[in-house]
């Protein structure tokens, strides 16, 4: 009913040729207060179809005699619509791989391995760390000669091809259809 009153009180204004006059004054004539005019005219809007042209553009080719339509390219408003997330299956892959990792790293390597290559790569934090930052968080026990040598000896580990979880992995890659080379290095 709000709608109704506003959309005919506009309607009358373009037909007489007046400027529309403000929200408040257009309230105020229907008899409701400006909040409840506006959230009328929000909730009323007309949705509009995820299938629904925006645009229509001919081609010259062909003719549209006999609904012959190919040569017409149309730009749906789904064709605009963006999403800049990874999508689902990206997550289910990630959370997989991760999972194989994680085995890898638990069966293969050891703690302090573990927590070099944690630290190094992110893995917890999404975070990379140079070798003087592992060595600060390990506070200063440890030289950064030392953390050289636990990365360079977990990654020697990881990647050695007899391993159950490296074929684990290899299996995992297979299915994804990513191309791994295990002695690349």
């Amino acid at each position: 009913e709000i709608k109704a009153k506003h959309g005919a009180l506009v309607k009358q204004c373009y037909e007489t040729g007046d400027p529309i006059p403000p929200i408040e004054a257009i309230a105020k004539e229907i008899g409701v207060n400006v909040n409840r005019l506006r959230t009328a005219l929000l909730y009323t809007e007309s949705l509009v179809s995820i299938d629904a042209a925006i645009y229509t553009g001919g081609s010259t080719k062909g003719s549209a005699a006999g609904g012959d339509i190919a040569g017409d390219q149309a730009l749906l408003m789904s064709d605009t619509l963006q999403c800049h997330e990874p999508k689902p299956e990206d997550y289910v892959q990630l959370s997989l791989l991760r999972q194989c990792l994680e085995n890898a790293m638990a069966s293969e390597l050891s703690p302090h391995e573990r927590d070099v290559v944690r630290l190094r790569l992110g893995l917890d934090d999404g975070q990379t760390r140079t070798v003087r930052e592992v060595v600060e968080v390990c506070g200063g026990s440890i030289s950064q000669a030392d953390v050289r040598s636990a990365e360079k000896r977990a990654l020697k580990k990881l990647r050695a091809p007899n391993t159950v979880h490296m074929q684990n992995l290899r299996g995992f890659l297979d299915l994804c259809d990513v191309e791994h080379d295990p002695f690349r290095r």
